[in-house]
């Protein structure tokens, strides 16, 4: 069973403007509902919740009755007031411990999450500095683990992509199903 560890989130407007002004919201949604139908029929996706993000991979799971079980939640205590509803519809559903502040709260979090798991390969889609900074723990925790940006969908996926050397089609491929189906399940990770 394939293991991804998933990246993403919808880039706020009131935060750093480079990942508002760059991110493509319709190939952000398209990526995120082709990744859910290439891996969880026969793999695993791993993900920290986000407001936009885990009602919209709920969205998906339930439109094509794709297995709940094979998807893991990680969300920090210090949110617990703003959880989405969408959270109860995961079977596994991990909550971090609250630390002293969000930073913290969040690095606790995202070390825990990267490490919970012998991952095969980590998405990234859209985001803001979270991307990056999950990438480069990604890194440090699985260093012989690939990394996909997917840079078509702008903000912080387009950062990392554009800081390294990465397949072209992460950029250029917007037949995204295919695309996770070919990089994820077509042999180079097994």
């Amino acid at each position: 069973m394939v293991r991804i560890f998933l990246s993403a989130s919808i880039p706020l407007p009131t935060r750093n403007p480079k990942y508002y002004e760059t991110v493509d919201l319709i190939l952000l949604r398209e990526a995120i509902k082709a990744l859910a139908e290439a891996i969880l029929p026969r793999g695993h996706i791993t993900f920290g919740g986000h407001p936009a993000i885990t009602p919209m991979l709920v969205q998906y799971i339930r439109a094509a009755s794709l297995p709940k079980r094979n998807v893991t939640l990680f969300q920090s205590a210090f949110f617990l007031k703003d959880f989405p509803k969408e959270n109860e519809e995961f079977l596994d559903l991990r909550v971090t411990p609250m630390e002293k502040n969000r930073d913290l709260s969040l690095a606790r979090m995202r070390n825990e999450m990267i490490d919970s798991a012998d991952f095969d390969a980590a998405v990234l889609i859209g985001g803001m500095e979270g991307i990056v900074d999950e990438a480069a723990l990604f890194r440090q925790i699985h260093p012989s683990k690939p990394i996909f940006p997917v840079a078509s969908t702008g903000a912080g996926a387009a950062e990392v992509f554009h800081s390294g050397e990465y397949p072209q089609e992460l950029l250029d491929d917007l037949t995204f199903t295919t695309l996770f189906r070919r990089l994820l399940l077509g042999g180079q990770l097994q």
